[in-house]
């Protein structure tokens, strides 16, 4: 495969040797002497490197990176510089430029360079196609061009050609483990296995033998030697999803894993090698976590290596209409219903909406409309449960306080005026307060499980828990 170079520097004498050096090692190369000449060439044209001097005479090449990205979003730029200062690295990277090079330029170090960022940009491009044609779960698939998504799109193309781990940030119904399966299928690991863990869904006391496994006779159940999710996951890669909700004690043995790469299978004495690519992915602020000391510092920084941030729908609106184009083909194929449209008045006020469960919510609410649709138009009043809501309809915090200390003095007076027994107030006010408390907070939260368990300051295993006890959906 041929790339191409633009190479976008002032000085004559460097662009002729640069282009000759690129051009024996097999890259097409294009010259620009000035930022205007490097635009005009980026507008006709698509770039897999552009090599950008800092100084081009009539512009600085760091402030062309913006206007280049949005022409030309997949390419990888390198910028050369006479001074190659901290500084000038930390710019460049807070620009998302690929990397940079000092002069003298090594003509070596260029080559390994340039053939790095032509792998990265290939990479980037590959996931973009991928994008339009993975499907997880039946969730729908990755779209949107909006400039966040395209940083993500990058980052997931240089993440997947590496094999470090990953650590995915973002609110719930984001698309965390789609991106996360966009890594996989796309890396070196992409024939072997892809073993999703929530980490929230586990009850605590299993968490161990679910992850690494068990011997027989490791406990009461345990008739025969089982595999855990990390040994399904060997060759392959293992996804971890919300691994904030990780016991402090299991946080130490996955530590374990990173550093030493090998498991200890509960009720074993010996260890494991283990081949398994870790991907994380959490709703929690796991710095503040740390603070807290509710996660571990050491693992955190483990699990941290190549972050990806993803950015909630109400901060790329522009991707909205993108989704209701794809969600509404998808899910009028799969329900076999006749394909309909939808009024732009409609996607303008679904775009105005904040989605405060992103992607996820837009998904349902496009699947709902289907179904609620008659006609060949989806309108307004196919979304009603989204458009009905007033601001009166959620309660903000304070209202949340105040409801709760409402339902609990209440329950506290009808005990104290029954003929209860003294020390009995605690375990009476937890069976007849809990189940309400947990109804109102996830009313409040819109079933988010996440935000409910911060607020009641529990894990989320332990909600699950209580959840099922009470037989709260």
């Amino acid at each position: 495969m041929s790339y191409s170079v633009l190479i976008a520097d002032d000085d004559h004498s460097l662009r002729s040797v640069l282009s000759s050096a690129l051009n024996k090692a097999g890259y097409d190369t294009v010259k620009a002497q000035n930022g205007e000449e490097a635009i005009d060439c980026v507008e006709k044209d698509e770039f897999d490197v552009i090599l950008l001097d800092i100084f081009l005479g009539d512009t600085d090449g760091l402030d062309l990176i913006k206007s280049i990205q949005k022409l030309n979003p997949t390419a990888s730029i390198i910028i050369i510089t006479g001074h190659g200062t901290t500084q000038t690295a930390i710019e460049a990277s807070k620009r998302q430029a690929y990397s940079y090079l000092t002069k003298p330029i090594d003509l070596i170090n260029l080559l390994d360079l340039v053939s790095r960022a032509a792998a990265a940009t290939h990479q980037t491009k590959n996931v973009q196609v991928a994008i339009t044609s993975i499907d997880t779960n039946g969730q729908g698939k990755m779209v949107g061009q909006s400039p966040a998504m395209q940083a993500v799109y990058q980052i997931i193309g240089r993440a997947a050609v590496s094999d470090e781990t990953v650590l995915i940030m973002g609110e719930s119904g984001t698309g965390k483990e789609l991106v996360a399966e966009l890594i996989h299928q796309n890396s070196p690991r992409c024939d072997n296995p892809f073993v999703v863990v929530d980490c929230s869904a586990i009850p605590v006391s299993l968490i161990e033998s679910t992850l690494f496994g068990h011997v027989k006779g490791a406990f009461t159940d345990a008739h025969t030697d089982r595999k855990g999710k990390f040994e399904q996951a060997d060759s392959g890669t293992i996804f971890l999803d919300e691994i904030g909700e990780l016991p402090i004690e299991i946080q130490m043995k996955l530590l374990r894993v990173l550093q030493e790469r090998e498991i200890e299978l509960v009720g074993s004495n010996g260890t494991r090698p283990i081949n398994v690519r870790i991907i994380a992915a959490t709703n929690r602020q796991l710095d503040t976590a740390v603070a807290q000391k509710t996660f571990r510092d050491d693992l955190y920084y483990r699990l941290n290596v190549i972050p990806i941030s993803l950015p909630p729908l109400r901060e790329r609106k522009e991707d909205i209409p993108e989704m209701i184009d794809l969600f509404t083909n998808q899910f009028a194929q799969e329900y076999q219903l006749p394909k309909v449209g939808i009024s732009s008045e409609t996607i303008n006020q679904l775009a105005e909406y904040p989605w405060p469960g992103n992607v996820r919510e837009l998904e349902n609410a496009i699947k709902r409309a289907l179904v609620m649709c008659s006609g060949q138009m989806l309108l307004k009043e196919h979304f009603s449960q989204i458009f009905d809501k007033t601001p009166d309809s959620t309660l903000d915090d304070q209202d949340l306080d105040q409801q709760i200390f409402t339902l609990l003095q209440g329950e506290v007076v009808r005990y104290l005026e029954s003929d209860a027994e003294t020390g009995e107030l605690h375990a009476a006010i937890r069976a007849i307060f809990e189940k309400p408390l947990f109804e109102i907070v996830l009313e409040h939260t819109e079933g988010n499980r996440s935000k409910a368990s911060e607020i009641l300051g529990i894990n989320r295993n332990t909600l699950h828990t209580k959840l099922n006890e009470y037989g709260i959906k």
